[in-house]
């Protein structure tokens, strides 16, 4: 699977100043009972070094745009900005705290306060609605992807700022794809194995070269990212089994849905559906982050029940019809004295 990937483009190509990164992602994968959707989710907070005071510089003064890479050509019909469902509870349930929303007279910004300070004590919630010039959607050298660019304001607060959105479309969807095992004629009257692989800045599977050479701490034009930790969640069926080899897992919740309901990209069954969670920190963003999990999805597949049971009758009406053939010619070879 192609990598998706994050650099940090600077305001001042001579600025030596360094940032850290929040990244989110949630793959909800068919969270309908009936319809089978997928879409990814992706939060992305800029925040200012651990080196650097918060009243000294503001990001917007160090960092002139998020480069978000996505491997696929992208449509602007498949990409959402979700600023306006996120409220208090949406909120506090992404970041796991109580917060408190403030909301600036005629400015596209929410100002979010966090009661324990973690990842920070207060950040802007801020817009990316592709209708204005604030996302550009440019494809990249190779042709092959589409660079999602938002420009950050220069005279944003000095806070942290966080942005959120959602794709879709065919390859978000390619993400889950049908594993074939070599008993699926035995198991798939049942359930249905499905296998996520996920990548992120992760340079093996990057498809082009100059998105290769962005996501290094030396890239010319490019903010260095002092560190990057990274949340990986999915968003599936409660009855659903989640096997994963993936280090940093941090189990599973049902997800709320007095606070989920506007906020989620399914209408009906939210009450089944749960969280897995994973995280990792990243010493440098060119170290890269890759999920790989196998889900199997407990169903009632009545196409390979008919065909059980098709072979049963053949089976059985083969073998009535040679029945009697079959003994006379065993009779004939040993006759009873």
């Amino acid at each position: 699977m192609k990598s998706f990937a994050l650099w940090c483009d600077a305001r001042n190509a001579n600025d030596s100043a360094r940032i850290r990164v929040l990244m989110n992602f949630n793959l909800w994968v068919e969270s309908e009972k009936k319809k089978s959707k997928t879409f990814l989710d992706v939060g992305v907070m800029l925040l200012p070094s651990a080196a650097d005071s918060m009243e000294q510089e503001s990001v917007g003064d160090v960092v002139k745009s998020i480069s978000f890479y996505c491997p696929f050509l992208l449509e602007k019909k498949d990409f959402e900005d979700l600023f306006s469902k996120m409220d208090e509870k949406t909120v506090g349930a992404i970041f796991n705290d109580r917060c408190e929303c403030t909301k600036p007279d005629s400015r596209p910004v929410n100002l979010i306060t966090l009661h324990n300070g973690d990842p920070c004590r207060r950040f802007l919630l801020c817009k990316c609605e592709p209708e204005t010039k604030i996302v550009q959607f440019i494809k990249s050298d190779s042709g092959k992807g589409t660079i999602i660019k938002i420009l950050i304001d220069s005279n944003v607060e000095a806070l942290p700022v966080y942005y959120r959105f959602r794709l879709s479309g065919d390859f978000i969807s390619s993400l889950v794809a049908v594993s074939h095992s070599k008993d699926k004629l035995l198991t798939s009257a049942f359930a249905q194995e499905e296998v996520i692989d996920f990548r992120f800045n992760d340079y093996r599977t990057l498809d082009d070269d100059r998105v290769s050479e962005n996501i290094d701490e030396k890239a010319q034009g490019c903010v260095p990212i002092e560190g990057m930790a990274v949340h990986f969640l999915l968003m599936s069926l409660a009855t659903v089994d989640v096997d994963s080899g993936c280090p940093g897992g941090k189990g599973r919740r049902l997800l709320e849905k007095d606070i989920w309901n506007n906020y989620a990209p399914c209408e009906d069954e939210l009450d089944d559906v749960a969280a897995w969670h994973w995280s990792k920190q990243l010493k440098r963003a060119s170290d890269g982050y890759k999920v790989d999990l196998r889900l199997r999805r407990h169903i009632c597949n009545w196409k390979t029940i008919m065909l059980y049971i098709f072979w049963l009758f053949v089976i059985d009406f083969v073998f009535n019809l040679i029945e009697n053939p079959f003994f006379n010619w065993l009779g004939s070879l040993f006759p009873r004295s």
